[in-house]
């Protein structure tokens, strides 16, 4: 996937990804951690995450706004999942949250990690989900610090680690991902408040 973005346009999303974001964002916000890099480039992916909602949601984002996130290592039986869970304090009663999970498993799942890793930014791409399709509304990048990406190194380290010591004939991340998924929360609470 190409890293091309303009003000206008955001990523250039896959048809299909488009349609499954819209569809399921028609009932909560979606998100997806995508790792993506310029055509013919030898530079590593660099991570984004894509936000899907409805019209009145993704603009409740816009402006100034506080963006909370965190991200969680589930180890299952099965395999492990990552989760970035996020939370977007507009003011004190608009909150749009959302998460995406990580199958590091995928190559694209380990890249879009890795890109954690390395980048000192991270950019967010709001869509308003209308009539089954996504409208680019706005982008915003938020700063991603020495810690937040030691964070990601860490937690990609130890997802290797439980996922090779995974019997490969027992490895599944729907498996994974249902066990995880009860642990769930939303939304990621601000710091020094207690959710």
């Amino acid at each position: 996937m190409s890293d091309r973005t303009s003000a206008s346009t955001g990523l250039k999303l896959p048809e299909r990804l488009r349609r499954t974001l819209a569809a399921a964002a028609a009932e909560a916000p979606q998100a997806r951690l995508m790792g993506t890099r310029a055509r013919g480039s030898m530079r590593p992916p660099r991570a984004h995450v894509v936000v899907a909602a409805g019209e009145g949601q993704i603009e409740s984002a816009r402006g100034p706004a506080r963006i909370v996130r965190r991200l969680e290592l589930y180890r299952t039986s099965f395999g492990p999942v990552v989760r970035l869970a996020f939370s977007i304090y507009h003011d004190a009663t608009e909150v749009l949250s959302a998460a995406t999970v990580i199958d590091v498993l995928r190559v694209s799942g380990d890249a879009a990690l890795s890109g954690l890793g390395r980048q000192r930014e991270l950019p967010f791409h709001f869509y308003a989900a209308r009539e089954g399709d996504l409208e680019y509304a706005f982008s915003k990048v938020i700063p991603n610090d020495d810690e937040r990406r030691a964070e990601a190194k860490e937690v990609l380290g130890m997802a290797r680690e439980h996922l090779s010591a995974t019997p490969e004939e027992r490895r599944s991340f729907r498996r994974a991902l249902a066990l995880a998924s009860r642990n769930f929360e939303l939304p990621v609470p601000e710091p020094g408040v207690e959710g």
